[in-house]
């Protein structure tokens, strides 16, 4: 079987499917993506294969020339190491084979230039695969929107393995909005969009973080038109160029509208950039052991201050729209930037209610952010 690639398409959907492959297995042939050629009536089919036993993820790409049909497993970090230096070059040539002997031995050969490499793989038909079994319905949206609204949201998902359903985004597909939700117990982000869903199906589940990790580099790299679909243990995005299908968190996720605030009666209106850096430069003031800023808001400013032993202090004020009695409230700065650098409105609101209770930040259209205050003793 022979190919020939543009070096720089070969590299780049080589080096999308890499970022799914798990740095250490039990099983070694995960650690390697699974190269299949198909001939078709009009042009050979060329698919890229990687997975965790997680997340399955499939690319395909076209290739300038092809003779044969085929397949092998290639280590992954290695051919991927080697398409990076040929990046540049106009043509890649892909050959594999079996070679025969006592023991047969699936053989690559990629060259460019002057240069080739002989790579030994492994047998394509011992690749472990992840089965669609109960994904029914679709909706069809935009993957750019999709992309956008996993980096909204992930940030406040849990890396706390005993809370395993925070550890994931819940999704949830009802008439034409798709919601993404991501909380860790001390904040929670949401985003709402809309979707093609003329069939009116409803449906939802938690997807790992490493899934919509994923998919959002997907959807940023190869633009274009997802297909989603949720079923009761897996979820399926499907574009042109490929297919993402992974496992779903098992578990009931909270109620997350249960958890932003209906009666915060303080509203603050203040510019994201401007807040991002004084939120950022009071947290150069902090220490890991108290990494808190206090925010204090009068009539027309807000101020924030800081201070640690060892450290030093820091005050630093801006212009807000507030107008009622001076109120001050402490908050993680680390959760406060998370929630600004995802916003993409030039103003942001703040509704609070006591220095005890959650702070909701109106980040921009369809898109808050819960965040905990931290009471000082």
């Amino acid at each position: 079987m022979n190919l020939s690639f543009n070096g720089n398409e070969l590299y780049k959907g080589f080096n999308l499917v890499t970022s799914i492959v798990p740095s250490s297995a039990i099983k070694h042939i995960l650690q390697g993506i699974r190269f299949e050629v198909v001939e078709t009536g009009f042009k050979p089919v060329c698919t890229l294969t990687a997975t965790d036993l997680e997340v399955l993820v499939k690319y395909t790409l076209s290739a300038k020339e092809s003779v044969g049909n085929g397949s092998i497993v290639l280590p992954a970090v290695r051919v991927n190491n080697i398409l990076r230096e040929w990046a540049g070059n106009e043509e890649v040539l892909v050959s594999f084979d079996v070679e025969t002997g006592l023991k047969p031995v699936s053989t690559c050969v990629l060259k460019s230039g002057k240069g080739y490499f002989k790579i030994v793989g492994e047998d394509s038909s011992q690749f472990p695969m992840i089965t669609i079994t109960d994904v029914k319905s679709f909706v069809t949206v935009d993957g750019k929107i999709i992309g956008d609204m996993i980096g909204k949201v992930v940030h406040a998902a849990s890396t706390v393995r005993a809370r395993s359903t925070l550890c994931g985004v819940f999704v949830k597909i009802d008439k034409e909005e798709i919601v993404m939700a991501a909380a860790d117990g001390n904040r929670l982000s949401m985003v709402k969009r809309k979707v093609e869903n003329p069939d009116g199906v409803s449906m939802s589940g938690i997807v790992s973080v490493k899934c919509l990790t994923f998919l959002q580099r997907f959807s940023s790299e190869f633009k274009g038109i997802l297909r989603i679909g949720i079923g009761e243990s897996q979820v399926l995005f499907v574009s042109e160029r490929g297919e993402v299908v992974s496992q779903l968190i098992d578990g009931q996720y909270p109620r997350y509208e249960d958890v932003i605030p209906k009666d915060n009666d303080k509203r603050v209106e203040v510019k994201r950039d401007e807040l991002i850096t004084v939120v950022r430069m009071a947290s150069f003031m902090t220490s890991e052991g108290y990494h808190v800023v206090k925010f204090v808001f009068k009539d027309g400013r807000l101020t924030l201050m800081s201070k640690a032993a060892e450290v030093g202090e820091a005050e630093l004020e801006i212009d807000a729209s507030y107008k009622g009695p001076d109120f001050e409230i402490c908050f993680n700065p680390e959760y406060v930037l998370d929630a600004l650098k995802v916003s993409d409105s030039e103003t942001v609101v703040m509704e609070l209610k006591d220095n005890s209770s959650a702070a909701l930040f109106r980040t921009g259209h369809e898109q808050l952010s819960v965040i905990m205050p931290i009471e000082l003793k």
